[in-house]
């Protein structure tokens, strides 16, 4: 925190603290609150304070002398006796309110420790003297009759649970009748959801040689019991505080244990235990590689930038490291991290994904042991708890995560590395803020005047865009690391150049074919496999190698289907249709599940709308793969990894390391398999169908085939034995497929740019997307429609004609969860002026910059 004067008000001098509040709506507004005598609160400070007839959490923003009302109310207590968020993320905070149009609260809270957020639990009851009392009860409503009911018959409930059962509107018929005081509060404080580990150690309570005197009288004690109490006297000298007492009690005995505490030779010390998710995994320490020409050049720019850019005022350098798969984008990041640690600040590492984070973590502990910590959602809860703390106490001078890990409270940050920055899930859908991972790190960088590398063989067209227009300096990696770059293709663009061959692949890179499998329909082929992928997958096991073979879709069938009426079996609650998943258990039961809700039923042969028993599995997935590849290689060995078989950071680390160890020679899965695997052994990859998402309504559908389709091709060839990809699809002709066959970004960026500007797509406008859901199906719509008016009105009398209203148009999919959703879309130069002038119920969610519009 930054200095204050002996005159500033908050170090128990009293005064005023503005304090974003929890639950209080409006970007960047605040409420005034008086500091108490004697309590001592900064910027940054977590509080419990008064808010309508609830105490709440907030998180004091600023300090002042002079209150923005006449009247302020106190704050309550200090929820930690330190300040939670610094200076410098404050700052961001109010920047993230104002641009993803959230309060303030909700912005910095995602920068409080884990499970810190809590609330005052309220629970209310009748208070039958005065509910009985027909003349205070005479005016009251049915809904407020009904609640007094509820509340009677739970004799007491807690707050939000009535408000809940009264549905819409029901808080405030609660609140009504709390003020009227026929309901009556009991309030306590919620316990924090996490805190610091502790176990109960043994250590001397007396000098080292007067127990060991008395274990030596004990040891001339006959009998077992003085030879049990010597031991354990002598344990624990030899190791004083460092063995448990619930292990020792298990070894001597209990009754040995009181009797040493009893004694005075022993005393119980508490001691903080740390939940290291590393604790178990060893790193052996490795040593830098000798750069490439292309790698030190990149290593070059960012060291400079990282020993001048500190002191100076104004925008971060930003560099865009451009490298085709393979060509040691992960050297660059290590090297680039270590001259930071040499200058003594920190670094934030950024990988799209949990499945990602083994390797990457990997390559980093062994270059820097004992210096990186761990920061994902798939952590568990104390261990995430206390991996935060460490770092806000600088135990680490490297952090790395995933999307969240942006938000750690790393002290003096020097430099910032977006592992595949490309990604999509960088960006976070729900709950609010909607943010991106990479445009808060760029906030922070400015903050902390910090380096920020983003790193991609298939960059976002928005960034590359950007280091195009030099907001991004661009540095590139053109050959494979021990490739010498003879290609002119790097740099190639266009749609001529693109169509021109199949085999133009920057240096170093797998040779990829397409198999049009319309073509295999002609010829009598329906399988999974083509001719083409089929003998591969045999050459490639036959030779010793390794194989991945990718499809985007988990189960054993992408949907059901009766084929007398045409009929899908689609999930009651969403409207899409479900996908059969076979059973992994041994009753091999199969089930269709949506993957929407979560929703599962037992498939049945029999159509639910003709009662015809021909309900047939259709489409493939995962499951079918594996069941298509053990089937024809039975002696091959096949693994699958999807969120269905990892959902955790252990799991995804699991199967990947069975990879590794050769248990299985044939590696399925989806998108997973297509990110930062560097496998030298794999000598084939098999896209099944790369059709999958290239006709879903969005603007983005053709980019990001293409990435993932380069991507996956790049994880083979790695290795001395070389290898080659296979894609097969049923558009050959379409520009992704074709420029991820020849790998060159720069034809796609091309084609892709040019379709943008025709549309005015971003990056050559912004989108804002309003969502709007509701239970009620002809409410939503009337809402939606009515909101929709209000923009176009507000469009053209305050003049922002440049923004267009778009829609609303119903979501995909349209219902979900049982909640029919609409959306309308904001896109224009600046479509936040707009929406600035129209306010919004509280039914409606806004998404600034969104991943997807569809």
């Amino acid at each position: 925190m930054q200095a204050r004067s002996e005159n500033t008000p908050g170090r128990g001098r009293g005064g005023f603290a503005e304090v974003a509040v929890d639950g209080a709506g409006g970007q960047e507004r605040t409420f005034t609150y008086r500091i108490p005598e004697g309590v001592g609160v900064e910027p940054g400070h977590l509080v419990w304070v008064p808010f309508g007839t609830r105490t709440v959490q907030g998180i004091v923003f600023r300090l002042t002398e002079f209150p923005a009302i006449e009247e302020t109310r106190d704050i309550e207590r200090i929820a930690h006796e330190r300040p939670l968020l610094s200076e410098r993320q404050i700052t961001v905070a109010r920047w993230m309110s104002t641009y993803y149009r959230v309060g303030l609260f909700l912005a910095a809270v995602q920068m409080l420790p884990p499970g810190f957020a809590s609330r005052l639990r309220t629970w209310v009851a009748v208070d039958a003297e005065r509910a009985s009392d027909a003349t205070l009860t005479r005016d009251l409503g049915p809904r407020d009759i009904r609640a007094l009911r509820m509340a009677e018959e739970a004799t007491e409930i807690r707050r939000e649970a009535l408000s809940r059962r009264l549905g819409r509107g029901g808080g405030a018929v609660v609140d009504r009748l709390i003020r009227r005081k026929l309901l009556v509060t009991r309030s306590e404080w919620e316990q924090r959801r996490q805190k610091p580990r502790f176990v109960r150690v043994l250590t001397l309570d007396r000098d080292a040689e007067d127990v060991e005197r008395t274990a030596d009288k004990l040891d001339a004690i006959s009998g077992g019991r003085g030879i049990e109490r010597a031991s354990l006297l002598r344990r624990v000298i030899d190791s004083p505080g460092r063995e448990t007492q619930a292990d020792l009690a298990r070894e001597f005995g209990r009754s040995r244990v009181d009797w040493a505490k009893r004694s005075g030779h022993l005393r119980v010390d508490e001691l903080q235990v740390e939940r290291d998710p590393l604790a178990e995994r060893q790193f052996q320490t490795s040593m830098p590689l000798d750069p490439t020409a292309a790698q030190a050049g990149a290593i070059g720019a960012i060291t400079s930038a990282l020993r001048t850019v500190r002191n100076e005022t104004g925008p971060p350098r930003k560099f865009l490291l451009f490298g085709i798969t393979g060509s040691g984008k992960t050297e660059v990041y290590l090297r680039a991290a270590e001259k930071c640690l040499e200058l003594g600040r920190s670094v934030l590492v950024l990988v799209p994904e949990i499945a990602l984070t083994p390797q990457t973590l990997s390559r980093f502990a062994s270059r820097f042991p004992g210096k990186v910590a761990l920061l994902h959602s798939g952590l568990q809860p104390g261990e995430r708890f206390d991996q935060w703390w460490r770092i806000a106490n600088g135990d680490f001078p490297i952090v790395l995560g995933s999307r969240s890990a942006v938000f750690a409270p790393i002290r003096d940050l020097g430099l910032v590395v977006i592992d595949e920055e490309h990604e999509w899930t960088y960006k976070q859908h729900d709950p609010a803020p909607r943010y991106h991972a990479r445009a808060v790190a760029e906030r922070f960088c400015i903050e902390h005047g910090a380096v920020l590398v983003a790193g991609s063989a298939t960059p976002d067209v928005e960034t590359f865009r950007r280091a195009r227009q030099s907001d991004f300096y661009l540095l590139r990696l053109p050959a494979r690391v021990g490739i010498e770059d003879n290609s002119p293709g790097f740099a190639s663009s266009g749609r001529a150049a693109l169509l021109s061959g199949p085999d133009r692949t920057s240096a170093g890179q797998a040779g990829v074919s397409i198999v049009d499998m319309r073509e295999e329909l002609r010829s009598g082929n329906a399988g999974l496999f083509s001719g083409e992928l089929h003998r591969g997958i045999g050459d490639s096991l036959d030779a010793g190698g390794r194989v991945i073979l990718f499809l985007n879709r988990r189960g054993s069938a992408a949907y059901v289907q009766c084929r007398e009426c045409g009929t899908v079996r689609s999930c009651r609650r969403c409207d899409t249709s479900l996908t059969m998943h076979s059973s992994d258990l041994p009753d091999g039961i199969d089930s269709l599940v949506c993957h929407y809700c979560g929703y599962r039923v037992r498939p049945s042969a029999v159509c639910r709308v003709c009662n015809a028993e021909n309900m047939r599995p259709m489409g493939s997935g995962t499951q079918s793969v594996v069941a298509e590849v053990e089937r024809r290689f039975p002696d091959a060995g096949v693994l699958r990894w999807d969120r269905d078989v990892a959902r955790t950071a252990r799991a995804h680390s699991e199967v990947l390391d069975r990879f590794l160890k050769g248990e299985s020679r044939v590696l399925v899965g989806t998108q997973m398999v297509a990110k930062g695997l560097d496998i030298p052994e794999v000598t084939l990859v098999g896209v099944i169908s790369a059709d999958t998402g290239l006709a879903i309504p969005d603007f983005r559908a053709g980019e990001r085939a293409f990435q993932v389709l380069t991507q996956v091709a790049g994880r083979v060839g790695r290795g001395p034995e070389g290898g080659s990809a296979i894609i097969q699809t049923f558009q050959p002709e379409h520009y992704a497929i074709q420029a991820a066959a020849a790998q060159d970004f720069e034809a796609f960026y091309e084609i892709e740019i040019g379709l943008r500007a025709d549309h005015a797509d971003p990056p050559f406008t912004r989108l804002i997307r309003l969502g709007h859901s509701h239970y009620d199906a002809p409410a939503a719509l009337e809402e939606a429609k009515r909101v929709a008016a209000v923009l176009n009105d507000e469009r053209t009398v305050s003049g922002e004609t440049g923004t267009e209203v778009i829609g609303p148009s119903p979501s995909y999919p349209f219902r979900m969860r049982g909640v029919t959703r609409w959306h309308i879309i904001l896109k224009g130069a600046h479509p936040e002026r707009l929406l600035d002038r129209v306010t919004l119920g509280r039914d409606w969610t806004v998404d600034v910059d969104p991943a997807s519009v569809s």
